[in-house]
């Protein structure tokens, strides 16, 4: 369970890191056009732009660091296969249906 606890604290904040990632950035670029370009917005542009690549690239990052963890705690579990499919209550054709699945006539 401590477990289950330490991984959501290191992955639950990942959107929130993609959002800031990006405010700041897009606010660095609005203060550097409001100083020095007299509010032209393109600072602001290339910042949030910049953010949203930066942002992507720690998401991505951060995403393959979750499968590896997963893969590693599949691998210590012994019972990591314990989730099957139990297929018995799917759908099954009728017994008077054709099993090479063409329609029936009255379709």
């Amino acid at each position: 369970m401590a477990n289950a606890w330490k991984d959501m604290g290191r992955y639950g904040g990942v959107g929130i890191e993609l959002v800031l990632t990006i405010l700041i950035a897009a606010g660095i670029g609005h203060w550097l056009d409001v100083r020095y370009w007299h509010g032209s917005g393109w600072a602001t542009a290339v910042g949030f732009f910049f953010g949203v690549a930066v942002g992507f690239r720690n998401l991505i990052r951060t995403a393959g660091q979750m499968q590896r963890d997963i893969e590693r705690a599949e691998a210590d579990d012994p019972q990591a296969h314990r989730w099957t499919t139990d297929e018995s209550w799917t759908y099954k054709d009728p017994p008077d249906a054709p099993g090479d699945g063409t329609p029936r006539k009255d379709d």
